[in-house]
């Protein structure tokens, strides 16, 4: 899927990607365009936004790693508490094992 990007939007996903290490950049960026591009097509957009970047950059930020983003997203001019949500969430990266084992019968 390939979408229409604002240049804010654009630059957002540069400021982010520029603080993973070089040897990951391209796949992070890759990956984070993606998942905005998916944020944006679930609000219906035909256009990237901003907040649609930070919310895709959270989402293939495992969750373990997501305090550290407050931090960031604060530093580029967002309000945090618009991501609380999106930062709480674990949708996708949990494992099928974890949590409670089923009953087995014994």
């Amino acid at each position: 899927m390939t979408m229409r990007w604002d240049g804010n939007a654009e630059r957002t996903l540069r400021s982010l990607a520029d603080m993973v290490p070089a040897t990951l950049r391209e796949l992070a960026s890759s990956a984070a365009r993606d998942e905005s591009e998916l944020v944006a097509s679930e609000r219906a957009a035909n256009e990237v936004a901003v907040e649609d970047v930070v919310r895709g950059w959270i989402r293939t930020t495992p969750p373990e790693q997501r305090n550290g983003l407050v931090a960031v997203i604060d530093e580029l001019g967002f309000d945090v508490e618009l991501f609380a949500d999106d930062l709480q969430s674990a949708e996708g990266w949990s494992d099928e094992n974890d949590g409670e084992s089923e009953p087995n019968g014994r």
